[in-house]
C-alpha cells in the first residue's frame, strides 16, 4: 500500500544569485548559485528535554531557535498539540508552552513572520482542524488566531508568508480537493478570501511567493497528477498570469518547491509511476522553465526535505521505491558545479515525514517517520 502523503511545511531562507559569485545575472532563475564541496556531516541534536516521537509536524527557524510544534504521535495518526524549541548555539531544548495552544493536529501549516509562528490547518482529532495560533517565543504565550473569514479545515495544502501575511491556498477536506484559500493579515487580525479564477482543484501542489506573486504549480486531484499553474497578484486580488508549460517539469505532486530569490525550482514528487529525480526552475520574470540537471542527482523520492539553504536546493530522505517503502538516508544538494551527493550516516537515519530548517549557517532535521511508520524524536545537524 502506498503511504499516505502528507504535507511538510519547511522554513528557511532565500537568496538570490550575482553575476559577482557565479556569473549570472542578478534574479536570473536559471542561475544555480555555486555550492561548497566540503561534506554535509550531519552530527545528532540533544535528545535531553526534545519533544516525543512525531512525524508530520511544523518547524520554523525564528533566528536563534528551531521551533517545533504538532504532528502524529504514532502509527494511527493520533495527533499532539504541544512542542519544543531547540537552541543550536546550546545544543539545548526547552518546552513550548501549552496553554492557549491551538487544537492537536498534523498535517498544518506553520510560518514565522519574523516575530511570531503563525500555525494553521490540518488534522485534528476526529477530523480537520478549524482556527490556528499565534506563538511568540519571546513571552512564551500563544494567541489564538480568528475564526471569522478564515478558508474551510484543509490539509495537504501550500502556505507562504509574504512579509505581511500568511497565505493559504489549495489542498482538500479528505473527499475533494480545494480550489481556493484565504489570506491573514496579523496587524489586523482578519482574513482575506483568495478568489477563484487560479488553478483548477488540488492538493499537494507547490507554491513560491516571488515577493509580489502567489506561483501555483502542479499537485493531484485524486484522479489525475497536474503539472500546470497559475500566478496570484494580491495588490489585484486576481489571477492575471497562467504559469508557462513549455519545458515545465512533467506532472506530480508532493515535490519540493523553493524559492532561490530568482525562480522557482521544483524537483521529486510522484505521479503514480517512478518516482522522478527530475525538475526545473521557472523563471516568472521570462515566463520560462530552465531544466534542473539530472547527471549526479539524488534517488527520486517523495516525503522528504528539501529547502534553499545559503545558494543551494538540499534534498534529503524520503521514500521512494514499490509503495514508497524504501526509505532514504541519503539526499543531494545541488548547486552551480551540479549535484553533490549527501551520504548516508549514522547519526542520522532513514525517514519521511521529517521537517527541517536551514539557519543560515546549518541544516537542521528532526523528528519524522520509519519503515513501520513509527515515529522518531531524533534529529542531526550540520554546516554548510
Amino acid at each position: 500500500m502506498r503511504r499516505a502523503a502528507v504535507l511538510i511545511v519547511l522554513a528557511g531562507v532565500t537568496a538570490g544569485c550575482s553575476k559577482k559569485d557565479t556569473g549570472c545575472d542578478q534574479g536570473a532563475a536559471a542561475c544555480i548559485p555555486p555550492g561548497t564541496k566540503s561534506p554535509l556531516i550531519w552530527h545528532a541534536l540533544a535528545s535531553a528535554g526534545a519533544p516525543k516521537a512525531r512525524y508530520s509536524h511544523s518547524a520554523v527557524w525564528t533566528g536563534t531557535e528551531m521551533l517545533v510544534w504538532g504532528g502524529a504521535i504514532d502509527a494511527g495518526g493520533n495527533p499532539t498539540g504541544d512542542g519544543a524549541a531547540y537552541s543550536p548555539a546550546t545544543d539545548s531544548w526547552r518546552p513550548i508552552a501549552s496553554a492557549a495552544a491551538p487544537t492537536g493536529r498534523h498535517g498544518h501549516s506553520a510560518v514565522w513572520t519574523g516575530k511570531v509562528m503563525l500555525v494553521w490547518g490540518g488534522f485534528a482529532s476526529g477530523g480537520l482542524a478549524t482556527g490556528g495560533g499565534s506563538y511568540d517565543p519571546a513571552t512564551d504565550k500563544w494567541t489564538a488566531l480568528p475564526t471569522m473569514g478564515e478558508p474551510a479545515g484543509r490539509t495537504a495544502h501550500r502556505a507562504e508568508w509574504t512579509g505581511t501575511e500568511l497565505m493559504i491556498w489549495g489542498g482538500t477536506s479528505g473527499l475533494t480537493p480545494f480550489d481556493d484559500g484565504g489570506r491573514f493579515d496579523p496587524a489586523k487580525g482578519t482574513w482575506t478570501p483568495i478568489p477563484g479564477g487560479g488553478p483548477t482543484k488540488r492538493k499537494l501542489h507547490g507554491t513560491a511567493w516571488t515577493g509580489s506573486e502567489l506561483i501555483v504549480w502542479g499537485g493531484g486531484n485524486f484522479s489525475d497528477w497536474l503539472g500546470d499553474g497559475k500566478r496570484y497578484d494580491p495588490a489585484k486580488n486576481g489571477w492575471p498570469r497562467a504559469v508557462a508549460k513549455d519545458g515545465a517539469p512533467s506532472v506530480r505532486e508532493a515535490a519540493t518547491t523553493v524559492w532561490n530569490g530568482g525562480g522557482m525550482m521544483v524537483w521529486g514528487g510522484w505521479s503514480g509511476g517512478p518516482y522522478p529525480a527530475d525538475g526545473a526552475i521557472y523563471d516568472p520574470a521570462a515566463d520560462k522553465w530552465t531544466a534542473i540537471p539530472s547527471a549526479g542527482s539524488p534517488e527520486g523520492r517523495m516525503q522528504h526535505v528539501g529547502l534553499w539553504a545559503r545558494d543551494e536546493l538540499v534534498v534529503w530522505g524520503g521514500c521512494g521505491g514499490d509503495g514508497c517503502m524504501t526509505l532514504f538516508g541519503d539526499g543531494g544538494r545541488l548547486g552551480v558545479d551540479g549535484w553533490t551527493k549527501v551520504a548516508a550516516q549514522p547519526a542520522l537515519a532513514a525517514r519521511v515525514n521529517a521537517a527541517a530548517v536551514w539557519t543560515g549557517t546549518e541544516v537542521i532535521v528532526w523528528g519524522g517517520a520509519d519503515a513501520m511508520q513509527s515515529p522518531l524524536a531524533t534529529g542531526a545537524r550540520s554546516t554548510l
